[in-house]
C-alpha cells in the first residue's frame, strides 16, 4: 500500500459530542490554536476529527503528533487505528526505543526526538501538527520541535499553561495559537462526559524503621528550612532531603498490600492500579497473578511490541487489572475502567488530575467510577483534605484505614 494513500477509509466510528462539534468550528476558523478539555473529555478523538476535516482539505496531507511520553505513542497508535480506522501501515513511530525507516500519512514523534526530526518528516508537505500534554512543549529545549511552519496546528491538554514559567506564552502560543476552547470538570459533569465518581482516602502506616527513617528526614529538612537564605548550599541540600523523604513515602510497605486488598474487593471490575516505582508495580503484580485475578502490567521498562499488546488486551477486556509505574499518568483512555487505586503518588496537582481522568471516562452500562487513594502522611493527607474542600457537596468523599478494609 502506498504509505500516502488520500483512498484510505478513514472515518469516525463513534459519534461526536457537542463541546466535539462546537470546538471543530472554532478550530476550522483560524485552523491553530489550543484546546483545554478536562481529562477524560475526548481530547484525542477531538484531534482527530480535525485531522479528518484536514485530510479532506488536503488529501496528500501529513500529519505530525509530537507527544511527551512512549505511553502516548502506544495511545495514539492504538486510537487512530481503532478510532478512525488509519491503517496500521500508514503510522510511523519516532522514539528513543523505536524510529521508523521513513515518514508516513502520520507520524508520532516523543519530543525529545521531534527536535531533530520534525523538519525532516515536514519536508515541506501539507503538514497538520498535533501537540498532546501541549503545556510539555513549552520548555526552550522542546520548543525546539514547534519550529516548522504547519499549514495547520493544535495543541491539546487539561492544563495547557505552565505552573512555573512562562513558556506557554513564549513558545506554545506563537507557534499554535492562543486557547479557543475550555471543556472544564463542571461542563464535563453536567454533560454527562464523564461519570459520576467516589473518592475513597485509605490511611495506611508506615513499618517502625520506615516511620523513624521519615521522621528523622523530616527534622532535618525542617533544620534546612531555617538556614535557607543564610547558607548558599542550603537550598540543594533541602531539596535533596525531600526527595529522600518523599520515596519513603512512597515506598511504604503497607501500600501494596493494601492496594492488592482493594483489587480483590473488586474483582472482575476493570481496575487501574498507579505506583510511583516499577519494582512496587512488579510485586503488586505477581501478589494478583497468585490470586488468579486477569492483570497485566505497563511501564516504560517494557519493550514497545509488549507494552502495546498489554494495552490492547486491557482495553480489551482480556485482562481485568493494570498494573502501571506513572506510564499512564498521561492518555491512557479505557472507559470500561471503573475503579483505580492510587497506590502512591507524587504532589503533583497535574498528575492527580490526570490520574483522576483515567478513569472518568464513561461507558456503556457504567454509572460510577471508585478512585481510591493510599496515603501514608500528614502532608498526603493535607492535599487531600484541600481536594475534599474543594469538591465539597459535588461528589461523595469517604476516609477509612487499610487494616479495616472489608469486602463489600
Amino acid at each position: 500500500m502506498n504509505a500516502e494513500n488520500p483512498n484510505s477509509p478513514w472515518t469516525l466510528r463513534l459519534e461526536p459530542r457537542k463541546w466535539q462539534i462546537a470546538a471543530l468550528e472554532k478550530w476550522k476558523s483560524r485552523r491553530r490554536g489550543v484546546v483545554s478539555v478536562v481529562t477524560g473529555g475526548g481530547k484525542t478523538f477531538f484531534a482527530e476529527m480535525c485531522m479528518l476535516y484536514f485530510r479532506h482539505e488536503y488529501p496528500r496531507a501529513r500529519f505530525i503528533v509530537l507527544v511527551p511520553t512512549l505511553t502516548l505513542i502506544d495511545q495514539w497508535f492504538v486510537s487512530l487505528h481503532e478510532e478512525i480506522g488509519i491503517p496500521k501501515d500508514e503510522i510511523a513511530c519516532f522514539s528513543s526505543q523505536e524510529k521508523a525507516s521513513q515518514p508516513k500519512v502520520v507520524n508520532l514523534l516523543v519530543l525529545n526526538t521531534a527536535r531533530k526530526l520534525v523538519s525532516q518528516i515536514a519536508d515541506e508537505k501539507d503538514v497538520f501538527l498535533v501537540v498532546d500534554e501541549v503545556h510539555r512543549a513549552g520548555s526552550p529545549a522542546n520548543a525546539l520541535a514547534l519550529k516548522i511552519q504547519p499549514k495547520a496546528a493544535l495543541g491539546l491538554s487539561a492544563t495547557p499553561e505552565r505552573e512555573y514559567d512562562n513558556g506557554f506564552e513564549t513558545h506554545i502560543v506563537p507557534a499554535l495559537g492562543d486557547i479557543i476552547y475550555r471543556y472544564d470538570y463542571t461542563q464535563a459533569y453536567s454533560d454527562g462526559v464523564i461519570t459520576p465518581f467516589e473518592l475513597l482516602n485509605v490511611k495506611v502506616q508506615f513499618l517502625p524503621d520506615e516511620a523513624e527513617r521519615y521522621r528523622a528526614l523530616s527534622q532535618r529538612a525542617a533544620l534546612e528550612m531555617r538556614h535557607l537564605g543564610h547558607q548558599r548550599s542550603s537550598e540543594e541540600r533541602l531539596k535533596r532531603l525531600l526527595q529522600v523523604r518523599a520515596t519513603v513515602s512512597a515506598t511504604a510497605a503497607t501500600r501494596i498490600p493494601v492496594a492488592a486488598k482493594l483489587v480483590e474487593i473488586h474483582r472482575g471490575k476493570r481496575t487501574i492500579v498507579f505506583h510511583e516505582r516499577v519494582s512496587a508495580g512488579n510485586t503488586i503484580l505477581g501478589i494478583l497473578n497468585k490470586r488468579e485475578h486477569l492483570a497485566t502490567i505497563y511501564h516504560s521498562k517494557i519493550g514497545p511490541a509488549i507494552r502495546r499488546d498489554n494495552l490492547r488486551l486491557y482495553r480489551k477486556g482480556i485482562f481485568d487489572v493494570l498494573v502501571t509505574c506513572r506510564a499512564l499518568d498521561e492518555g491512557m483512555n479505557v472507559p470500561e475502567t471503573t475503579v483505580a487505586i492510587i497506590a502512591s503518588s507524587t504532589a503533583s496537582h497535574r498528575q492527580r488530575i490526570q490520574r483522576l481522568g483515567r478513569v472518568l471516562r464513561p461507558a456503556l452500562g457504567k454509572k460510577n467510577a471508585m478512585i481510591y487513594t493510599i496515603y501514608a502522611t500528614s502532608q498526603e493527607a493535607r492535599r487531600l483534605r484541600q481536594e475534599e474542600r474543594d469538591l465539597l457537596g459535588i461528589i461523595s468523599i469517604s476516609w477509612l484505614r487499610g487494616f479495616k478494609i472489608k469486602n463489600g
